[in-house]
């Protein structure tokens, strides 16, 4: 009987832990969230947002590496708005009309998240696709440095 209560109560510590463990929090450490800062809800609008250069992070809600970089693109765009960040949740988006004509832009054949896309003047070159398109981790990391140095040669 003690056996019994023992691991009963055992597994009811563990689910309550896994329960609070894997809760989803929708904000940072810092208080940031996505729906602070511009936003995209369609792929025709990545190409088209502004004149100049801009920066547009494509993210989806349910990326286990997207989740690991949040607290870091957002507060880089919190500290770095001179860069126009514009944040697109391609999960959240379940119209696909405009995504064939995005992917073929960017030179892919299909949706990647985390990626970090440079826009130039409402285009993307295709043909430097390895100076203006950042997929996973550890290529945003290194983009958001040298962004932050002024180390960036392809920005101006």
């Amino acid at each position: 009987m003690f056996l019994k209560k023992t691991i009963l109560s055992f597994l009811m510590i563990f689910t309550l832990f896994a329960i609070l463990g894997c809760s989803e929090t929708t904000t940072t450490s810092t208080g940031l969230d996505y729906s602070d800062f511009d936003y995209i809800t369609d792929y025709s609008e990545v190409f088209n947002r502004r004149e100049g250069d801009y920066l547009v992070y494509v993210y989806q809600t349910n990326c286990a590496a997207c989740t690991r970089l949040k607290s870091e693109i957002l507060n880089f765009a919190n500290e770095y708005s001179d860069y126009n960040i514009y944040f697109y949740n391609v999960g959240a988006n379940s119209d696909t009309t405009n995504q064939a004509s995005y992917l073929a832009m960017i030179g892919q054949t299909q949706v990647s998240t985390p990626v970090l896309l440079i826009i130039k003047n409402k285009s993307f070159d295709s043909t430097n696709v390895s100076r203006y398109y950042f997929a996973g981790e550890i290529k945003i990391k290194a983009l958001m440095t040298d962004l932050e140095k002024d180390a960036y040669p392809y920005w101006d």
